[in-house]
């Protein structure tokens, strides 16, 4: 009877160690960024609907996502530069993703670009 109780009990691990290997492959892989250049953005838009001369075209919006994310990616390598701690980073870095208009974040972009200013003042 023991051995039974424990073979189920191994089918039972292994299976939930299955399950939840399959659980982080499928956290690596993030749909929503966009690969090389590509933005997606909806087709119609609300706005469309009701002041059509108002809304940006699709072509327009994919340019400002693109120029969006491309801005962030910039803003995303100078944080990992900056010699801050670590916690001070992740608040940086949760601010950019979800807050781009923090005051903390417009400070850090503006000590950054003050010491950029003044490292070509002095050359």
């Amino acid at each position: 009877m023991k051995l039974i109780m424990g073979r189920r009990n191994l089918w039972a691990f292994g299976l939930s160690v299955f399950l939840f290997g399959t659980g982080y492959t499928f956290a690596q892989s993030d749909p929503g960024v966009a690969v090389k250049g590509e933005a997606k953005v909806q087709r119609h838009t609300l706005m469309e609907r009701f002041a059509p001369d108002i809304s940006l075209s699709v072509e327009e919006r994919k340019e400002k996502k693109v120029r969006y994310l491309a801005d962030i990616k910039m803003k995303k390598s100078i944080l990992d530069t900056m010699d801050i701690s670590e916690r001070k980073r992740q608040k940086l870095l949760s601010d950019l993703y979800k807050n781009p208009f923090s005051q903390r974040l417009h400070k850090a972009m503006a000590d950054v670009k003050f010491e950029d200013e003044s490292a070509d003042i002095k050359d």
